[in-house]
């Protein structure tokens, strides 16, 4: 298939890469934007030779929000469809592989929930993050208010939502939104790095790993602790675990 508002890469072996392409509007989602995001990602989910997908924008904005053109004077009834037709809000949430959001320059309202979905957030220096739909008397609806609060805490989410409060790169680490900040003319290769390292990892593990991960985060401890050991013990049955622990008792690759 050929995008219109994507540019799709293979960077690495087992590495896919999206890349989202409206540049003269800073990336805003459109609907047929987010249609071909929901294609890029299922067509990867079906591509065994793809492993990890790593999703990213421009130097200068990952994407700066929903298209608003798209939005203004819609009914509550006609944004609901609006946003049913456009399957790619909700995309990335489901996607089984690992994914590896890289933002340079701004990632604003829907944009930022699209980058929270990931599996794993890299920024570069300078970006900026944040939730301005309050300035438009709405307030962030794929998913922004539960996952910032769920990662920040309430009161600094609050300051978010409700005063369209920015954060930059490095606070963004130091409250857990990024798991790293690096050289903006270092991002792409160490998101692709990063991406070519786990490729190579054992794929029921990763998928193990990735499973558990997430739900840790939507369940209780108890429930996380049985769900970690019930994907934990049959991955010793898998010829990878078992290959690579006889490798590292034997000293070899």
């Amino acid at each position: 298939m050929t995008f219109e508002t994507l540019l799709i890469e293979s960077p690495s072996t087992g590495v896919g890469l999206i890349r989202l392409n409206r540049p003269r509007q800073y990336n805003a989602l459109n609907t047929k934007l987010l249609q071909e995001l929901a294609v890029a990602l299922e067509q990867y989910e079906q591509d065994d030779t793809v492993s990890v997908v790593i999703i990213t924008g421009s130097e200068k904005a990952f994407a700066a929000g929903a298209d608003i053109a798209e939005m203004a004077g819609k009914s509550s009834q006609e944004m609901l469809e609006l946003m049913q037709s456009a399957p790619g809000w909700t995309a990335i949430s489901t996607f089984s592989k690992p994914t590896i959001c890289s933002v340079a320059g701004m990632a604003l309202g829907g944009g930022f929930e699209l980058a929270l979905q990931c599996d794993i957030l890299l920024a570069a220096e300078g970006a900026k993050f944040a939730l301005p739909e309050i300035t438009l008397g709405v307030i962030p609806g794929a998913g922004g208010t539960q996952r910032v609060a769920r990662l920040v805490g309430k009161s600094l989410a609050m300051e978010m939502v409700l005063n369209a409060r920015p954060i930059l790169a490095e606070e963004a680490l130091s409250r857990g939104i990024v798991s790293q900040v690096i050289k903006a003319d270092q991002l792409e290769a160490k998101t692709i790095e990063l991406a070519s390292n786990i490729a190579k990892r054992a794929p029921a593990a990763v998928k193990a790993g990735k499973n558990c991960v997430n739900k840790a985060i939507l369940s209780t401890l108890e429930e996380g602790l049985d769900f970690e050991q019930k994907a934990f013990l049959p991955l010793f049955d898998t010829d990878d675990a078992k290959q690579m622990m006889d490798a590292f008792l034997n000293k070899s690759k």
